[in-house]
């Protein structure tokens, strides 16, 4: 899918907002703090989720994951309260093979139990909600993408599919507008879409 320029959707040289971070190429990198993680992680009701042992169920995505920095900092964060023999699972998904290699690097570092995914978000070939719901199981997901992004086609379909399968998505300062919200944290500009099934 491209722009009026012939440039990747996921190309973002006309965006007006990027709050901190850097900007490449396709989309902007925007780094999120560990007050953020906190407030997702309770609003996501993660610390309900890993009660009696449910941390192996519990499989965190982190969909644009960048260098992987939330999602390690989230798994730690989540399994640190789970205090049992059990840990939650991550999977990042990102389309900049090099922030993937990176975040590989850094869970190994840190020693989280995380997958990392390379993804073309512009065309869904591959059908990622179906192997997010079916080979990997996921549970919950954070959602940190810009407007353009959400409102992507392929994005849409990826984000309803997982919704209407019961999975907690996460959206931080930029929400879709074709899922019903859940709770929000206007404080840390966070809403929480579920429906359970």
């Amino acid at each position: 899918m491209e722009d009026s320029d012939g440039e990747p959707m996921f190309a973002f040289q006309d965006l007006d907002y990027i709050p901190f971070g850097y900007s490449g190429i396709l989309a902007p990198y925007i780094e999120t703090g560990p007050g953020t993680m906190r407030a997702a992680s309770t609003l996501m009701a993660l610390d309900l989720a890993l009660k009696d042992q449910k941390a192996a169920a519990t499989v965190v995505c982190d969909l644009g994951c960048g260098d992987g920095e939330f999602l390690i900092g989230l798994l730690g964060h989540i399994n640190a309260v789970a205090s049992n023999l059990s840990t939650a699972q991550g999977i990042g998904i990102d389309y900049n093979a090099e922030l993937i290699k990176t975040a590989g690097l850094n869970s190994n570092t840190q020693g989280a139990k995380a997958e990392w995914l390379i993804y073309n978000f512009n065309d869904d070939q591959d059908d990622l909600a179906s192997t997010l719901i079916n080979a990997h199981q996921v549970t919950h997901v954070f959602i940190y993408l810009v407007p353009k992004q959400l409102a992507m086609p392929t994005v849409r379909g990826i984000l309803t599919r997982l919704y209407e399968s019961g999975v907690v998505l996460c959206c931080h300062k930029f929400y879709p507008e074709y899922l019903t919200a859940a709770r929000k944290d206007v404080l840390m500009d966070l809403v929480v879409y579920h429906n359970p099934r």
